[in-house]
């Protein structure tokens, strides 16, 4: 995730008191790729890559159905795609969010199984999209130990590695 107080940029990273210097905004490592396919048809991706090239993640209408987890201005999705928009924090799952989250699950596998392409991100692509991710595989028959495989090998190790959010998508089975 780029830091919130430089964005990364060259002339204000060096001096940045926030991220001491580094441009990122947490020590989890970003992923190489913008999104990764999990399963056919649903793409789990963040606006953050390693590169740090806000360009790689900016959506076009390469998706039919975008959920947005976190969102920036000149990201996209292009106009005309269907976009759902939820700000959530990587942190506890209350009864409200877990509500919410169970919505945008149950969206996100009507549209795999209608055949659309859909793309769940968030910052860095990893937790707060994991979770929503996982959540739509349990709705596709999945059970919660073959959803968090099935992410982690697409995104890689780091992902939906939230303990509170793992703990959710086991305890209700989203």
């Amino acid at each position: 995730m780029l830091c919130h107080a430089c964005y990364a940029e060259p002339e204000a990273v060096a001096d940045c008191a926030a991220c001491h210097g580094t441009g990122r905004g947490t020590r989890m490592p970003l992923c190489d790729d913008p999104w990764n396919e999990v399963i056919p048809g649903l793409w789990q991706g963040g606006h953050d890559v390693r590169s740090q090239d806000r360009a790689a993640c900016v959506v076009g209408d390469e998706f039919d159905l975008v959920v947005s987890l976190a969102s920036r201005e000149g990201y996209g999705p292009a106009e005309g795609v269907e976009h759902l928009v939820l700000r959530m924090a990587d942190a506890g799952v209350g009864p409200d969010l877990a509500r919410r989250i169970d919505e945008l699950a149950t969206a996100v596998a009507g549209a795999v199984r209608d055949g659309r392409r859909v793309l769940v991100r968030c910052s860095g692509g990893l937790n707060r999209s994991g979770l929503v991710v996982a959540a739509a595989l349990t709705h596709l028959g999945h059970d919660p130990e073959e959803a968090l495989r099935l992410i982690r090998a697409a995104r890689g190790p780091w992902a939906l590695t939230n303990p509170g959010f793992v703990a959710h998508l086991r305890g209700s089975g989203a």
